[in-house]
């Protein structure tokens, strides 16, 4: 029981970070002039979603 509560936790901090950075890297995109590469800031929000998943899951999972 332990060990869900953990991967939980640990995947909800995940989610978390790379929403976070999904933003900061939007907001730097956004100060840029020409051409940009965006696949940091698509590769963190995809991320976040599935982390953001599994969280939800293993919440379920528990309760």
């Amino acid at each position: 029981m332990m060990i869900y509560q953990l991967t939980m936790l640990l995947s909800f901090i995940m989610s978390v970070f790379l929403f976070l950075r999904g933003y900061y890297e939007a907001v730097k995109i956004s100060d840029e002039q020409g051409n940009v590469n965006g696949g940091t800031m698509i590769f963190c929000f995809i991320m976040g979603l599935i982390f953001a998943m599994f969280a939800n899951n293993l919440s379920n999972t528990i309760a």
